[in-house]
């Protein structure tokens, strides 16, 4: 039986963390005016004995909130540019250089087991273009959070992504938000290199891998691997569950203090 990349990962974690790092992105100015030369560098591994405590997060990007906007739409106004989920379709039905994975029926599954085919694809793109002039409206992203004890410090892993749409009613309120497919991040990384998100005050080209690499978006953490897998919505609502989610934020990061302190 042949393995998919996500699931020889899954067979390898048995014996090792591994770990994608942010890599300084060489970035050239190529012959399309958002695209450049950028190469990656592969992700490094971490030995299972130094993992001193780890935890998996799920969290949303809101498109709607000013800091993440720039997601929703291209570089600028310069013609040939395109937004994330516009370079995740090229990647898909152009490239074929990255795999979407069925979230199943309930839109719960994002263990990468079931590759969705181009067929697939092309009805479900084509279904969100008549149906919705602005397809996505949040990013799902799942993530590892690993102190790793021989280096000290706190690593964050970005292993799953996912375009989300709106769930309305028969009245035509929105109702919620669900995942159209998942992505396995790590082979995102060089597609997402390669495309330019903004530039800096100096004119520096930003990938869209720098910036998820940077973190330069604002998000919400929905759930905790140790939370019997509840999502915080599923005990929480509104405002509680806005706040529910900053304070597992804040656990985090001082975990990672403590830990580097312990």
């Amino acid at each position: 039986m042949r393995l998919s990349v996500p699931q020889l990962a899954v067979c390898l974690l048995n014996l090792q963390v591994i770990t994608c790092i942010h890599a300084q992105d060489t970035l050239e100015p190529g012959v399309h005016p958002c695209r450049v030369k950028a190469q990656v560098e592969p992700c490094r591994t971490i030995r299972e004995a130094d993992v001193m405590w780890e935890r998996r997060v799920w969290r949303v990007i809101d498109l709607n909130e000013k800091v993440n906007s720039s997601l929703a739409m291209p570089q600028g106004s310069r013609a040939g540019c395109m937004d994330l989920f516009g370079i995740i379709r090229h990647g898909l039905l152009d490239e074929g250089s990255i795999t979407a994975y069925d979230p199943g029926p309930e839109k719960v599954d994002d263990a990468f087991t079931l590759p969705m085919t181009r067929p697939e694809l092309e009805r479900l793109f084509d279904t969100i273009d008549t149906l919705r002039p602005v397809p996505i409206a949040r990013i799902m992203i799942k993530e590892d959070w690993i102190f790793d004890r021989q280096r000290g410090e706190m690593i964050v892993r970005i292993i799953g992504i996912a375009p989300m749409i709106e769930v309305r009613g028969e009245l035509g309120e929105v109702r919620g938000y669900e995942p159209i497919f998942w992505l396995y991040y790590p082979e995102c990384r060089l597609l997402f290199a390669r495309w330019v998100h903004r530039e800096d005050k100096d004119g520096n080209a930003i990938s869209y891998e720098s910036y998820f690499a940077q973190r330069r978006f604002k998000s919400t953490i929905i759930k905790v691997a140790n939370m019997q897998e509840r999502r915080i919505n599923a005990y929480r609502s509104g405002l509680d569950a806005l706040l529910e989610g900053e304070a597992i934020r804040d656990q985090l990061y001082n975990m990672g203090f403590d830990l580097w302190h312990y």
